[in-house]
């Protein structure tokens, strides 16, 4: 027999080991098409896997060099304050009347956002929790805006679809040449690499991987953010990051995301109240006061319970001639944050009231 009837004969004795063969039995058919099928699912799963990986590369190179690219331009000096240096005196926010929309004089667009605004006219922001090293940081992206908050969940700034999708603020407070909303809410997706929102719930220190729940070293680290409109670059101070549900069945919802602007003094403090009931921790030296402006960066959240869970990170915007350093020394953990119904019953856990110190949020009197 030659070499290549062996070869044959070798094929020939898989193929029929692994494809329905006449003459075979129904129990050996079934189990041949359970493997062929098994196989198939294997190979498209692989294939989707590396597919997502080899984007999900393309796409961080293209980020990084994207951040490289925009934090080398020249409209902001070093030390970032809550008006861009670019930017005349006359263009500081009026007094809040209702709060909301902050009105602004006619802006021009900073520099440095031309070439991103050239590749995409979506682009309104740039935001960026900066590392423990000036080499890297944290959370450093550009962010969208559109008409609507759906776009951008699995669509990057190049346009690909991507599960990463990319941050945006919310379409409900628009950042224009003359306004800007008086709580600027920003999504982004959680992933597991830890890009984008990735490493926000690194803030809770009452996460499941951080038993410890005083140890708020993570907020220590990183006490502010900044925050790049088209028009003016602010430094915002973190004052609370809460978790909380979505879903009514497992427990009363808070509606973070739907408070773009306040009517009143007093909706704007019942709001930030609510925020401090549900914060991990607290920090004296970053109160807030009626005419702040706000930012909110919102993710989704596992665990706890088998309900949607949103992990929040609010901010307030440094004040006219305040610093914009934090003296994150005063700060402290809430020993008894607010969750929800489901959280209770899953941890037997039990929420004992509104009990934070009332200097956190000026001028506010508990109606409970």
């Amino acid at each position: 027999m030659s070499k290549s009837d062996k070869k044959e004969n070798v094929f020939k004795r898989i193929a029929k080991y692994l494809i329905p063969w006449k003459g075979d039995k129904r129990s050996e058919i079934i189990r041949k098409i359970c493997f062929l099928t098994a196989a198939c699912v294997l190979i498209v799963a692989v294939s989707l896997m590396v597919n997502d990986a080899v984007q999900r590369a393309k796409t961080k190179k293209l980020d990084d060099d994207r951040a490289s690219e925009f934090h080398a331009g020249a409209d902001v000096s070093s030390n970032v304050s809550s008006q861009t240096s670019s930017q005349p005196e006359s263009s500081a926010p009026e007094e809040p009347k209702g709060f909301g929309p902050i009105s602004y004089p006619q802006r021009t667009v900073q520099s440095r956002f031309e070439p991103l605004l050239e590749q995409n006219p979506e682009t309104i922001g740039w935001l960026t929790i900066k590392g423990t090293n000036e080499s890297y940081n944290w959370i450093d992206y550009v962010v969208m805006q559109t008409i609507d908050n759906d776009k951008y969940l699995d669509t990057d700034f190049d346009g690909n679809k991507v599960k990463s999708g990319a941050l945006f603020a919310d379409y409900r407070g628009l950042i224009t040449p003359t306004s800007e909303p008086a709580n600027i809410v920003i999504y982004g997706h959680n992933m597991q690499s830890g890009e984008y929102f990735g490493r926000l719930p690194y803030y809770f220190n009452w996460g499941v991987s951080n038993p410890d729940h005083n140890d708020i070293s993570f907020y220590k680290e990183h006490p502010t953010v900044e925050f790049s409109t088209l028009y003016k670059t602010s430094t915002y101070k973190i004052f609370a990051a809460i978790m909380l549900n979505t879903e009514s069945d497992a427990g009363e919802v808070f509606y973070y995301h739907n408070k773009q602007n306040f009517k009143s003094e007093k909706d704007f403090n019942n709001y930030v109240a609510e925020i401090l009931d549900r914060s991990t921790f607290y920090n004296p030296d970053v109160n807030v006061q009626y005419g702040d402006q706000l930012l909110t960066l919102s993710t989704c959240m596992f665990g706890y319970g088998n309900t949607d869970l949103r992990f929040v990170v609010f901010a307030r915007e440094t004040r006219p001639g305040e610093s914009p350093t934090v003296d994150v020394e005063k700060a402290y953990a809430n020993p008894n944050p607010k969750f929800y119904d489901l959280y209770y019953k899953q941890y037997d856990y039990v929420w004992e009231g509104r009990k934070w110190d009332k200097k956190l949020l000026v001028g506010y009197e508990d109606d409970e």
